[in-house]
């Protein structure tokens, strides 16, 4: 498997975050992917051309509230894109 990536890092005095990447596989795995044991050596990925993506957005809100939002995507030669996201509110006391 041949790796390549970018990835993009900004912060600020104000307390706002962003973190991207983008990478793109060349997987040449022969075998059954659909197997458990592949398919955890693999990470999902499927053999051929993948692509993934990740866009990370941090916000403290007040001095005890964070807000965290993540959105991540996969596309794969075969397989129809994968979009997945979270938010998170984090107080600390």
């Amino acid at each position: 498997m041949h790796i390549f990536g970018s990835n993009f890092q900004y912060a600020n005095k104000e307390r706002f975050a962003i973190n991207a990447n983008a990478n793109l596989y060349f997987n040449e795995f022969n075998g059954n992917t659909n197997s458990p044991v592949a398919y955890q050596m693999l990470e999902g990925l499927q053999p051929g051309t993948n692509l993934t993506w990740l866009l990370g957005l941090q916000k403290r809100l007040t001095s005890f509230l964070d807000l965290n939002l993540n959105y991540i995507g996969r596309k794969s030669e075969e397989a129809k894109t994968i979009h997945t996201g979270n938010v998170q509110l984090r107080a600390t006391f």
